[in-house]
């Protein structure tokens, strides 16, 4: 089922204001405006500001990297950095929690209400404060101690997709089309730029350059500092289905070694040239991937939705196949693979680990609830939201489960942990720090 569809039908009915409409299908050159705009004009500023964000000078140079913060979707460009312990090997208490504001709006003609934190929804950690966007229209900053509101931006639609920090800035997608760059201490414009669809790419920055995807199925590079583009490559994906939503390239590029990853609705893996943008190689999927690549080794994965339930293990030089595992439901979250080992949930509601080379089994938890959310694994254990709301704590090595909190709503989103804290929201409206 799609994504959207999906979130249509289990969501809470809405209060009836304001109400907008489906949006219309993406098409072939519908590709917004390659020029960014400078954000000096009205709605480019916050709409609350509690306090002074102080942040350091930057220290991590020309990528969206660090050892010690969380500063894009799964850590790094390879999607394979998770955060740093200790986690609890007992069931933790919550430091603080703060329920976010709502968005009514339409789902296909229907009232519906978007809440909380949504997929992929993973929190940037950084200096002592925590951004994130919700599904209430709003990026946060929060002071990382106390929860306290910092400064709010509110948005014309949702965010849905993890953020990016770099050089004391954030890049972040929106539902109304929009790539934004933010002053992060100051929660202000710098420039956005319509993409031409919506945008739940997250973004990475590699060697000074910012690399995205989006749903009217291009690959962009862009000049991180003024939004202009480098080079920009039509992937498709595009036109596909009875009911707007869900298309193009909505996984959040890998870039590693001068290799761009993607894929799209159409079931493909593109590798493209990081420099170039030029296809180098596509691998089949067979279904809509919205889980994003992963990049271990001399090895790329890739996994697929419900018409072709597998992960695969692509050859990086090639694209070809190398093995492919089944699981019930397909998948929507992204694999972590740590040392040897990969893990990966299933919306058919199980968790398993694998070895990563060959594919082969090591064990399989049965969660109890389908999952959308990514797996996250630091100190030897692992984390992961559930569609019943539960957040589970895992032994990586064994797969037993250490503990399981109840958070409420449906947990689409990916934790993050810094320094043992844990961050995460949930579809029932809360955002949660734990530990």
């Amino acid at each position: 089922m799609q994504r959207r569809s999906f979130l249509g039908l289990v969501g809470a009915a809405a209060l009836a204001a304001p109400l907008l409409a489906p949006r219309a299908h993406a098409k072939k050159g519908s590709s917004g405006n390659d020029e960014p705009k400078v954000g000096k004009g009205k709605g480019d500023s916050p709409v609350e500001v509690n306090g002074e964000v102080k942040l350091p000078p930057w220290p991590h140079g020309q990528a969206s990297t660090a050892t010690d913060a969380m500063l894009m979707f799964r850590g790094n460009p390879s999607h394979t950095f998770y955060g740093t312990g200790p986690i609890p090997a007992e069931k933790p208490k919550i430091r603080w929690k703060h329920r976010m504001i709502d968005f009514p709006s339409l789902y296909y003609g229907e009232p519906f209400v978007w809440r909380g934190t949504g997929w992929t929804g993973q929190a940037m950690v950084y200096a002592g404060y925590v951004w994130i966007g919700s599904q209430g229209k709003s990026l946060y900053c929060f002071e990382a101690d106390t929860g306290k509101v910092m400064w709010r931006f509110e948005c014309p639609r949702q965010i849905k997709g993890s953020g990016c920090f770099w050089d004391n800035k954030i890049y972040i997608g929106c539902v109304d089309d929009h790539l934004r760059c933010f002053d992060a201490a100051t929660g202000k414009v710098l420039w956005k730029l319509n993409t031409g669809h919506d945008l739940d790419s997250s973004p990475s920055i590699v060697d000074g350059r910012l690399y995205i995807a989006g749903e009217n199925g291009n690959a962009r590079c862009l000049d991180p500092l003024t939004g202009k583009k480098i080079w920009k490559t039509f992937v498709g994906g595009i036109n596909r289905g009875p009911k707007p939503g869900s298309y193009g390239s909505e996984t959040s590029p890998a870039v590693v070694d001068g290799e761009y990853y993607t894929a799209t609705y159409d079931g493909e893996l593109f590798n493209l040239d990081a420099k170039t943008g030029e296809k180098r190689w596509i691998a089949k999927t067979g279904d809509d991937t919205d889980s994003s690549p992963v990049v271990a080794g001399d090895l790329v994965y890739a996994a697929a939705e419900d018409k072709s339930p597998y992960l695969f293990a692509f050859n990086r030089k090639d694209g070809k196949e190398v093995w492919k595992h089944k699981m019930n439901g397909g998948f929507w979250g992204t694999p972590a693979v740590v040392g040897d080992t990969l893990y990966i949930g299933a919306a058919g509601g199980k968790l398993e680990a694998m070895e990563a080379k060959t594919g082969k089994s090591k064990w399989t938890l049965a969660l109890g609830d389908g999952t959308w959310s990514s797996p996250t694994v630091v100190d030897g254990k692992l984390l992961i939201g559930d569609f019943g709301g539960h957040l589970h704590c895992v032994d990586a090595k064994t797969g037993s489960e250490l503990w399981k909190l109840k958070l409420g709503g449906k947990i689409h989103s990916t934790a993050v942990v810094i320094r043992g804290v844990i961050y995460i929201g949930t579809t029932e409206g809360t955002f949660y720090a734990i530990g």
